[in-house]
């Protein structure tokens, strides 16, 4: 039983398109031009119970056409050229079945309705406005021309039976046709209702695990939403609980909040800005913040709020430090190495060469010159000593 319902699920999926591949619209469109396919072939075969050939002339024809169509966009994926050419065709249909199939003693007009609920379902809202005009348009002008040449209008009805079959069979098939709308459209905000949802509760799990603050503010800097370490961070720092609604001005420290006012109004206008800065709190705490304002746009391209992360860069700021002072101490070793140690050891090799060169009679001349060099000497030795300590505390 599974497999069976298994197959009849992948089969339905290849007629009207999977979700990965194809739109909302794209498949709803498949969908009704499946059933369309049907409907007609139903359709067909009931005109030609009733005797209305010519009717069932016109169903035939669309009933190709729908084929055509229904090729088009689900294999060609040519899906708005399919919808305009799908509509000019039945409008055209619908025009000449008006006038064949009793006017309006007969069921066309329901299928004009019909037409418009399918064409608002798959075409873009700007296009709405133009289909609801060309109903109200075509339809008046139809009721009138049948007001002023109602010889025009054939009734091919035999009885009132054939009338009331076909007005139910009509009524039934926009029903059908009324009902697939509605539920598919219905199931795919549902799934995307649902799939909101989760991926709402993933990013809120991911900004509930961050030791970063993240907040987020409306164009009138209230609080939209904050996470877990912004709260925490603001009862551990000034004893306040952050809110909902609550302009954030209230909890930033004193000396930022001009800075952060302008900032905020930079990126109101779609710029983005990263700085660190360096905050004392209570209890000469020191904190370095990385601080990011990322503009917030909604589906419509417009700002509607601002992002606000900021980051405890304060370990890393004193480690790049430790590392700055440490160089530096390493580059004074290597400057005392190369240069300062350098003099005093070729006085003391100067200094022997000339006791070599004169003799041990000045010694004591030469030695009181030499000791001034060694004494010296040592000096740069401990300067060089201290600067290594310096470095080793460092690291």
């Amino acid at each position: 039983m599974l497999k069976t319902w298994n197959k009849i699920v992948s089969l339905w999926n290849k007629l009207i398109g999977s979700e990965t591949f194809f739109s909302m619209e794209n498949r709803l469109y498949n969908l009704v031009c499946v059933i369309a396919i049907a409907i007609l072939l139903l359709l067909l075969g009931n005109n030609l119970l009733i005797h209305l050939w010519r009717s069932a002339f016109i169903t035939l024809i669309v009933f190709a056409l729908q084929i055509v169509f229904y090729y088009y966009a689900r294999f060609k994926k040519r899906f708005y050229k399919s919808i305009l050419l799908n509509a000019a065709i039945s409008y055209a249909a619908l025009c000449f079945n008006f006038f064949v199939n009793s006017g309006s003693n007969g069921p066309t007009l329901f299928i004009f309705f019909l037409t418009f609920q399918l064409l608002i379902a798959i075409t873009p809202n700007k296009m709405h406005v133009v289909w609801m005009l060309f109903h109200i348009v075509t339809v008046s002008a139809l009721l009138v021309i049948e007001r002023m040449h109602p010889e025009i209008v054939k009734n091919y009805y035999t009885d009132a039976n054939d009338r009331m079959v076909d007005f139910i069979y009509t009524y039934i098939v926009s029903l059908v046709f009324i009902h697939v709308i509605v539920r598919h459209l219905k199931n795919y905000m549902q799934r995307q209702k649902q799939q909101k949802e989760a991926d709402a509760m993933k990013l809120k799990a991911v900004f509930e695990s961050s030791d970063s603050v993240h907040i987020f503010l409306d164009k009138n800097l209230k609080v939209l939403y904050f996470n877990r370490s912004a709260a925490d961070f603001f009862y551990r720092m000034y004893n306040k609980i952050i809110r909902n609604e609550m302009d954030i001005r209230q909890l930033l420290h004193p000396v930022y909040i001009s800075d952060f006012e302008e900032n905020f109004k930079q990126v109101l206008k779609g710029k983005k800005i990263k700085e660190d800065r360096l905050l004392t709190y209570c209890d000469s705490v020191n904190i370095w913040w990385h601080i990011s304002y990322i503009p917030v746009i909604d589906d419509s391209e417009n700002i509607i709020g601002v992002s606000l992360v900021a980051s405890d860069i304060t370990e890393t700021r004193l480690q790049q430090e430790s590392i700055r002072r440490k160089n530096e101490s390493l580059l004074k070793i290597a400057h005392i190495q190369s240069h300062e140690i350098r003099h005093p050891v070729t006085n003391i090799l100067g200094i022997m060469e000339l006791i070599k060169i004169n003799g041990y009679e000045h010694a004591a001349e030469y030695i009181a010159l030499m000791e001034l060099a060694v004494l010296n000497l040592d000096n740069k030795i401990k300067e060089v000593v201290e600067q290594t300590n310096a470095a080793q505390k460092e690291t």
